[in-house]
């Protein structure tokens, strides 16, 4: 999807003449960015959650960057979003034309497994958060199970789907294992939401976790139609509209296990997070944090995503840098306990 502003002859004699108030960083980059084309991903295939947030964004935020570049929405699925990730931190230009949006559960992988992720999210320019979010599993209404102590004394294995054990389904499905351990399997290698609303409906998988917001986003009547239950919420204030659902705090004892769930879950308060390379040119980073909150309040963005159902709930770039370092910082001791609680 290509979002293209055209401009008048009156609106481009504004924008001259507002180019030569503009102390001099920002006019390089207006002229930085004028018949540039700008890339905003997103590390997932088309049709789930976090691809409706970024090609909402991607709709507007073209308008609010100095020069008006042409902005494109791209997807680079592969390992719940790593692969893409990675190519932000070790490929991507760093100039300011590419940027984008990937599964923040990765922020507590690469602590808990550094190797693998080889990734430091210390490392990028942050841009922002669309929305916080609550991670949930949910099943089939079909299934007849409601709560976790349903699950337990049922006869019958309930089959959870996932992408790949770097997304926040694996997170939660994994918690879901251990509070049930006889009776939840997990079945991982879908692509993505798309894949794995399919499986739900032949009836393939029993249920999948993820968030609140995605389920909303991607499946919006779901939820209304009563076609999945709701079993869990993964925060310790009840979401307003899950009153009725359990969270994991309500059935965890330990306060050690609160602590490693409450990092495993840290990162939700950045939901849709968007990050750029490191070391892009800090005028164009305050161009693009800028951009990026201006479109977040944007009246016709905000009427897009209320008719999508999209929830905003937007974080600065600033804060989600910080919310991201504390994760990476967790202490050695509830790191140790997370990992034992997704084995």
């Amino acid at each position: 999807m290509t979002v293209t502003m055209t401009r008048g002859l009156l609106a481009a004699g504004f924008c001259l003449a507002l180019s030569l108030s503009l102390p001099a960083s920002a006019q390089s980059s207006a002229e930085f960015y004028k018949g540039k084309t700008v890339q905003f991903g997103v590390g997932y295939p088309p049709a789930g959650g976090l691809d409706a947030y970024m090609r909402a964004a991607a709709r507007y935020i073209g308008k609010y960057i100095p020069g008006q570049p042409n902005v494109i929405a791209v997807n680079v699925p592969g390992a719940s979003s790593l692969i893409y990730v990675r190519f932000l931190q070790t490929q991507a230009p760093k100039d300011g034309t590419q940027f984008g949006m990937f599964d923040r559960a990765l922020i507590s992988q690469s602590v808990l497994d550094p190797k693998t992720s080889n990734v430091d999210f210390r490392n990028f320019t942050w841009i922002g958060s669309m929305n916080s979010d609550v991670g949930i599993c949910f099943l089939r209404s079909a299934k007849k199970l409601s709560t976790i102590a349903d699950i337990k004394a049922s006869p019958e294995k309930v089959v959870l789907g996932g992408t790949s054990k770097n997304s926040s389904g694996y997170l939660y499905s994994s918690i879901i294992r251990r509070l049930s351990p006889q009776n939840v399997t997990q079945v991982m290698g879908y692509e993505g939401t798309g894949a794995m609303a399919l499986a739900n409906e032949r009836g393939e998988i029993d249920g999948n976790c993820g968030t609140y917001g995605g389920l909303k986003s991607s499946q919006p009547n779901w939820a209304s139609e009563g076609k999945v239950k709701v079993l869990l919420q993964f925060v310790e204030k009840r979401h307003p509209e899950l009153q009725d659902v359990q969270t994991v705090f309500d059935l965890v004892e330990s306060e050690q296990e609160r602590r490693a769930i409450r990092f495993l879950t840290a990162a939700e308060r950045i939901g849709r997070p968007v990050v750029a390379p490191l070391g892009i040119p800090a005028d164009r980073a305050v161009i693009l944090r800028k951009a990026f909150l201006d479109t977040m309040q944007d009246s016709e963005f905000l009427a897009f995503v209320k008719q999508a159902k999209l929830d905003i709930d937007v974080v600065s770039g600033e804060e989600a840098a910080q919310i991201a370092a504390s994760i990476v910082t967790t202490p050695p001791e509830a790191v140790e306990l997370a990992r034992k609680l997704m084995e």
